[in-house]
């Protein structure tokens, strides 16, 4: 199981120019590949950042992918609960042996 952050898949979008996401969306089997309601959120804020530009031809783009990436996606999207919530606090807080 993979939780693919957004910047890999925006990157995907772009026709994964960096090799190394190329080659990890080519040989990941897809039904491994997750999603967090946080990159859908995300991706989302940068699309409404392009339209609130005035740029509506590119945000009927990015529209369309988030559509398809929800509707690909749709039972690999993972909530983010309280329990997460409590990891991710533990894991942003610094370690105290790291300065």
């Amino acid at each position: 199981m993979y939780l693919v952050d957004t910047n890999v898949i925006s990157e995907a979008r772009k026709g994964a120019r960096p090799p190394g996401v190329r080659k990890f969306f080519q040989t990941t089997d897809a039904a491994d590949l997750y999603l967090s309601v946080q990159t859908i959120g995300e991706i989302r804020r940068g699309l409404e950042n392009i339209r609130h530009r005035g740029d509506l031809p590119k945000t009927r783009k990015l529209e369309k992918w988030l559509d398809l990436i929800v509707s690909d996606y749709a039972d690999k999207i993972l909530a983010f609960d309280e329990e997460c919530a409590q990891i991710w606090g533990r894991l942003m807080s610094p370690h105290p042996n790291i300065r």
